[in-house]
């Protein structure tokens, strides 16, 4: 993992993990996304810091419609609480 990535925990719609995969896909670069847990629908997210803005400006745009919203950790390295992020 490069360490100008930041990953991020996020729960999702199950029916909508597919839809996700495809979003990402299309914007090419902007995030990898792995699922932790399908029944859950736990995702984590990994997402270059260059593209950081982007990528909150997405997950705003469809998080009505997948049902996806943060999961907040501490010990994962550049989470939103990681006191060791940078802007």
């Amino acid at each position: 993992m490069e360490k100008d990535t930041i990953q991020r925990l996020y729960r999702i719609n199950r029916e909508a993990i597919s839809t996700l995969k495809f979003l990402l896909e299309s914007y090419e670069g902007i995030a990898v996304s792995r699922t932790i847990d399908d029944k859950l629908a736990l995702v984590e997210m990994m997402i270059p810091q260059g593209f950081c803005h982007t990528f909150e400006e997405l997950v705003a745009d469809i998080a009505g419609e997948t049902g996806m919203t943060p999961v907040y950790t501490s010990h994962i390295k550049g989470d939103i609480h990681d006191s060791k992020r940078t802007p």
